[in-house]
């Protein structure tokens, strides 16, 4: 049996894609849902040489082989606004990157803490 924090090591270190397989960057971390424990945002690393990391949402995402097919877009994933990597991210953080996120669930828990690879 998995547990949430095992399904989280999945995602780190793969290739994140958008629907059409255009490559978004390499996933670092998983922030979990406080109240759930399920993952709930990843943290890719996009632009050039990984220099700027983005937020882009767990929900609607699946794995095809070694890569993250996420739900969003690249250019959903690389206009988000950035937040501090290493901080919790706030209701009112995760209210701010929801729009970028097609089909978020708008009432989620707070994604307080991250597992890293």
């Amino acid at each position: 049996m998995t547990t949430p924090q095992d399904h989280a090591q999945q995602y780190i270190h793969r290739a994140a894609v958008d629907p059409e397989g255009n490559r978004i960057g390499k996933i670092s971390k998983v922030y979990l849902d406080d109240q759930t424990g399920q993952p709930q945002w990843v943290l890719v690393e996009t632009g050039l040489f990984g220099t700027r990391d983005s937020f882009a949402p767990v929900h609607g995402s699946r794995f095809d082989e070694e890569l993250v097919v996420l739900a969003v877009s690249k250019d959903q994933v690389k206009d988000a606004p950035s937040i501090d990597r290493n901080a919790h991210i706030s209701d009112g953080e995760q209210d701010t990157l929801r729009p970028y996120c097609r089909g978020c669930p708008s009432t989620a828990g707070e994604a307080g803490h991250s597992e890293t690879g």
